[in-house]
């Protein structure tokens, strides 16, 4: 039987990231959200199979790609997708707190 604290902590965390969108993650909280050990998240990152952000030896994951590969679109559920804001006010949110431009945060989205 699964741990049922991993599961509603997956759980949580994702709907914090669909509900409050923010730009990076941990790569610990990368692990919990994809279910997988701490150190395959690690090499993950390593072998460049998920969009990251450095900072020196700070290593984030950049959520929007990994949110898409995961199946959850960008646009939460809500008053963003009745009309009020459009995929590209989200996307140019992530790519004002990345400090990059739109077009790199959709080429990292398509990566």
């Amino acid at each position: 039987m699964p741990d049922l604290s991993r599961t509603v902590q997956r759980a949580a965390l994702l709907n914090a990231l669909r509900t409050f969108p923010v730009p990076t993650i941990s790569v610990d909280d990368y692990a919990l959200l994809c279910g997988i050990s701490r150190p395959t998240a690690y090499a993950n990152v390593r072998e460049g199979r998920v969009a990251v952000w450095r900072d020196g030896r700070k290593v984030q994951v950049v959520t929007a790609p990994l949110l898409e590969a995961l199946g959850y679109p960008l646009t939460p559920p809500g008053p963003l997708a009745d009309g009020q804001a459009g995929d590209s006010s989200i996307v140019g949110a992530y790519a004002s707190a990345l400090g990059s431009s739109t077009d790199d945060v959709l080429a990292l989205a398509a990566h």
